[in-house]
């Protein structure tokens, strides 16, 4: 008689007791591995060439040239890091050797990003240039400029702002200006190989109108294995106003072998 009872009762007790899910506090999640969580971080990319010219015999010449080119990139804002060397010397008579050509130049700008094409930058500049009697131009500025075109194929910015220019010249008088900035930053992926780009700078002063100062950089990079590039540059130099018995348009054309990183 028990029996029966019992097991009734046990199985009501069974059946109005709810299956009640432990806390939240005490679900303990397994932690998510370093790799896992942690972003790739940001890294510098660029390249750095170098080409070198020899002759001998009726012609003794000897030329070189150093390039380098890096750009770090983040979610809002950009480095852009430059330089150049150019050297030749011309021992024409056998007389000995006379330099001919030597510049330096060298730049970096950052880039801050108010919108998603949009930005501010600051940017200074410094070279020499044996070719049109600089001891040291630099350059200070900052203004504003703006993606039109940012894919893997093509790239096209304009900048405008404004800048210090502060020319010493070697053979004449200093000078000083406050000019106007304008730019254009043009690249093109046309293939897995070859790769194009082109930067154009001008400065007018808010001083004096016939003072016009203006860099052209064209380049065309082959690749060469994964990391290894041919690259050509023509580095045009504009001058409005130079010092006399010099031109105002200089041009150099520079052939050289890189590495990319």
């Amino acid at each position: 008689m028990f029996q029966p009872l019992l097991l009734l009762t046990l199985r009501a007790i069974s059946h109005a007791i709810e299956v009640v899910p432990p806390p939240a506090e005490a679900l303990v999640l397994a932690p998510l591995s370093q790799d896992a969580a942690a972003l790739p971080a940001p890294q510098w990319k660029g390249n750095v060439s170098a080409g070198f010219v020899l002759t001998d015999g009726n012609s003794k010449m000897r030329q070189a040239n150093v390039s380098a080119d890096a750009t770090l990139k983040r979610e809002k804002d950009a480095f852009t890091l430059g330089f150049l060397w150019v050297y030749a010397e011309n021992n024409a008579t056998g007389n000995g050797w006379v330099l001919t050509d030597r510049k330096t130049f060298g730049r970096g700008k950052y880039d801050y990003f108010i919108a998603e094409k949009s930005y501010v930058y600051g940017l200074a500049t410094a070279e020499n240039d044996l070719r049109q009697s600089i001891a040291l131009r630099w350059t200070a500025g900052a203004g504003v400029g703006h993606q039109y075109v940012d894919t893997d194929a093509w790239k096209f910015a304009v900048e405008a702002g404004f800048a210090h220019l502060d020319t010493r010249y070697k053979s004449a008088s200093n000078t000083s200006d406050v000019t106007v900035r304008g730019s254009t930053n043009v690249a093109h992926r046309a293939s897995d190989t070859w790769s194009f780009a082109h930067v154009l700078e001008v400065y007018p002063s808010v001083e004096d109108a016939h003072d016009v100062y203006g860099r052209s950089q064209f380049t065309a990079d082959a690749k060469l294995s994964e990391n290894m590039l041919a690259s050509f540059k023509w580095v045009l130099d504009y001058d409005n106003t130079p010092v006399p018995g010099k031109e105002r348009v200089d041009n150099r054309y520079l052939f050289s072998i890189g590495w990319k990183f």
